[in-house]
């Protein structure tokens, strides 16, 4: 899939759903869509020729926001199943964080309780782990 056509559609579905609204409601920040070893906010350009492909792992990360207040999802899609695993361990760390989190924890706290999930899980790529 070209990424300027994913970021149009998911664009576009928050202008549907959140009945955009100039500055009262729309989008919190540009979508962005990272591919592999790019790690983080990568929106494409007008002519990028980037394609998600199958043996991608793509980082989306997108906003809205409703009266100023603005929401942050990021989620992590593949389509090979040898990633099944860092998927569930991206999933499983991100619940530890949310779980962890809370009033007086330090981040330091929420960032060992991440890292030590996220580093129980193993992927092995091309004969190595």
């Amino acid at each position: 899939m070209d990424l300027t056509y994913i970021c149009n559609e998911i664009e576009r579905s928050n202008k549907i759903l959140l009945e955009a609204n100039g500055l009262n409601a729309g989008w919190g920040f540009p979508t962005g869509v990272s591919l592999n070893e790019c790690a983080a906010h990568y929106s494409p350009n007008p002519g990028d020729v980037n394609i998600f492909k199958y043996d991608d792992v793509l980082k989306i990360d997108f906003g809205t926001h409703i009266n100023g207040r603005i929401v942050d999802c990021a989620f992590t899609v593949a389509f090979n199943p040898v990633y099944d695993n860092l998927l569930l361990g991206v999933r499983e760390a991100t619940y530890v964080g949310m779980k962890t989190s809370g009033i007086d924890v330090r981040m330091c706290e929420i960032g060992a309780a991440i890292t030590e999930v996220m580093t129980s899980y193993e992927v092995e790529l091309g004969n190595k782990t």
